[in-house]
């Protein structure tokens, strides 16, 4: 498909203009903290929205393709730069993943500066385009960018933001005007059960087959909150996992690696060996020097929708301590 042309320097003048000065009102707003910048906003699936946005934009104008574009591409940009500024304080105690984070920077620093130059000549000619799997692609001169930014866990608050800085220019009314109710949240599973095994020995098992097995059911209560807390670690992880596939990314389930950052920021799961990652709040997977093959078919299967997994987890040696799992 050949790039539609851009529009005439002429007709840009004087709603270029206009548009770019609301927007530079509008984005010192639109990038505080999403719970922040967008409390009390019309709920809606973000992911999709932006694909039906993009869909709506690419049969639109010349000045909506330029507007839209041009928002996109300074999200993109601006989701690399925070991430890229804050890796600079990540110094990971093995070799392996200084050598990783060391690349990564590397490479980001290059794509950074090409999504800059992008920007600079944004005269071009502009097209859109929708993927049945993956993120929206915008065409500038022939040069694809993928509309994501380098943190999967937080791809629905990049689509947000330029939905939401889109439609404060133009009328989008016609863009939810299908979205007659939003889809349910997955139900969560409810509270595990103890079953007392030969030798006094016992186990939790909870509704989504996470079985942790004990030497003995003294300091129950205890037990089952560590169960608890690491199941819903390992949920966490699942869901984000999904996201991850449904944006069209590549799992490597075999490469799963969990990574603390400094400062008490979180943690990195990398999975695969581009380095793409989540960012998420692990602290109790995180005390494991490797996820167990069974762990990790356990978060294959419930990430793939497959049949159900069941793991068996020896548990002596996990405590809870300070609201974090850890071995003793």
């Amino acid at each position: 498909m050949s790039p539609l042309p851009g529009p005439a320097p002429a007709r840009r003048s004087g709603r270029r203009f206009s548009a770019r000065c609301c927007l530079l009102l509008l984005l010192p707003v639109l990038l505080l903290p999403a719970a922040m910048a967008f409390a009390g906003s019309v709920s809606r699936e973000s992911g999709g929205a932006l694909s039906r946005l993009v869909q709506m934009v690419s049969e639109a104008g010349a000045s909506e393709q330029q507007d839209f574009a041009w928002i996109a591409l300074s999200e993109v940009i601006a989701a690399y730069e925070k991430v890229y500024l804050s890796s600079a304080t990540e110094v990971p105690k093995e070799k392996k993943a200084r050598d990783k984070l060391i690349s990564w920077r590397h490479g980001t620093r290059i794509y950074i500066s090409e999504l800059r130059d992008l920007l600079a000549r944004f005269a071009g000619s502009i097209e859109l385009q929708t993927q049945t799997e993956g993120p929206p692609v915008i065409y500038i001169d022939g040069a694809p960018v993928v509309i994501s930014g380098p943190e999967i866990g937080r791809a629905n608050s990049l689509e947000k933001r330029i939905v939401d800085t889109y439609c404060a220019l133009y009328d989008c009314g016609e863009l939810f005007r299908s979205e007659s109710r939003v889809p349910a949240a997955e139900s969560l599973p409810g509270p595990g059960n103890w079953t007392l095994r030969n030798f006094g020995k016992a186990s939790y098992t909870t509704p989504d087959g996470l079985i942790f097995n004990f030497s003995g059911i003294s300091d129950r209560n205890e037990k089952q909150q560590v169960c608890e807390a690491l199941a819903a670690e390992l949920r966490s992880l699942v869901a984000g996992l999904r996201e991850a596939m449904d944006a069209g990314y590549r799992i490597d389930w075999n490469s799963l690696e969990i990574q603390q950052l400094s400062g008490g920021r979180g943690h990195r799961v990398l999975f695969n060996d581009a380095g793409e990652y989540l960012r998420m709040a692990l602290p109790a997977l995180s005390q494991f020097a490797a996820l167990s093959p069974g762990i990790v078919a356990w978060i294959k299967r419930r990430s793939i929708g497959g049949t159900p997994a069941e793991v068996e987890i020896f548990a002596d040696r996990l405590r809870l301590e300070h609201g974090a799992v850890g071995p003793e």
